[in-house]
């Protein structure tokens, strides 16, 4: 199955990392380095068992800076986009999460799209409605920084839903 991830921090490498090994994998991301370190198989984050999957295990995991050449067939998308906290307005900037949504939805509407991205509540009800896509779906992520793919290998609970 061709998964692609959308963003390559604790959360999109981690999981990209974890489905690379029984999935193809394409990881998007904006930053040309981090790109490039991932198909050169270092990690562009601190993570001991990434750095390790990355080195020694086979993964089906491939980087691009290209969002179309990931999303085209993808059968499902997970979307791990920064959201900034502005704790002074009480406001997550969801820009980024909605950017991939329309990228996705204008390049294939038929993906399943996975937000792991921290959103505020009601977020994914109300994307859905403003999209007009029944395909978005909302697992949040249980991750401590630097034991990112530690916590996915193996998880204290999954939560999905919308």
């Amino acid at each position: 199955m061709k998964i692609a991830v959308a963003g390559t921090g604790y959360v999109g490498l981690s999981i990209a990392t974890l489905l690379a090994q029984h999935h193809e994998v394409m990881a998007v991301d904006i930053i040309e380095d981090k790109v490039n370190k991932i198909n050169n198989r270092m990690s562009p984050i601190q993570d001991e068992y990434i750095e390790k999957y990355l080195k020694e295990k086979e993964l089906n995991l491939t980087a691009t800076l290209n969002a179309e050449d990931a999303y085209k067939d993808a059968v499902f998308v997970i979307i791990a986009a920064p959201t900034n906290y502005d704790s002074k307005k009480n406001f997550f900037d969801t820009s980024a999460v909605e950017s991939v949504i329309k990228q996705v939805m204008e390049i294939n509407p038929d993906a399943i799209m996975v937000i792991k991205s921290t959103i505020p509540v009601g977020y994914t009800q109300s994307i859905r409605e403003k999209t007009g896509s029944k395909n978005i779906i909302f697992s949040p992520e249980f991750l401590r920084e630097s034991k990112a793919l530690y916590d996915n290998l193996y998880p204290s609970r999954i939560i999905v839903g919308t």
